[in-house]
């Protein structure tokens, strides 16, 4: 028995179809088999980048660890001391290497951008504040 397989890639304005056509020759009749296979589409290369995803878990700490801090001074009324200070110090650099790091991950080829993008935002948005609230220390 003879089998022979032929594949043939036609392109559709729809979509991407594989056609096989396997002929087989019994007792001298073709017989004609056609199979459909849609294309899927697959990202080759693409990752997550490892500086994206260290970035959003950053952007994750400091964002939780600020919610903490604010907890703990209002339980405290306010009057916290110096600790405080030291714990929104470290959560500002933290921050601020998240954000570093983001901007490296985005200059990277062939990544998807969640974590990056993720870790962009939480990290400038918490920069802003942390501004903001030393600003403010700083004038009163």
């Amino acid at each position: 028995m003879a089998f022979i397989a032929l594949e043939r890639l036609l392109i559709s304005r729809v979509y991407f179809m594989k056609i096989f056509i396997h002929t087989e020759v019994k007792g001298g009749i073709c017989i004609f088999k056609l199979f459909r296979k849609k294309e899927a589409i697959q990202f080759s290369g693409r990752k997550h980048p490892g500086l994206g995803i260290l970035s959003a878990v950053f952007g994750i700490i400091t964002v939780l660890g600020f919610i903490a801090a604010c907890i703990a001074s209002g339980l405290k009324g306010g009057e916290g001391g110096q600790i405080f200070g030291i714990i929104g110090l470290f959560l500002f650099v933290i921050s601020l290497f998240g954000f570093i790091m983001s901007y490296k991950a985005f200059k990277q080829r062939d990544i998807f951008y969640r974590f990056p993008m993720t870790g962009l935002i939480t990290n400038g948005i918490m920069l802003i504040v942390y501004m903001i609230i030393y600003i403010l220390g700083i004038i009163r």
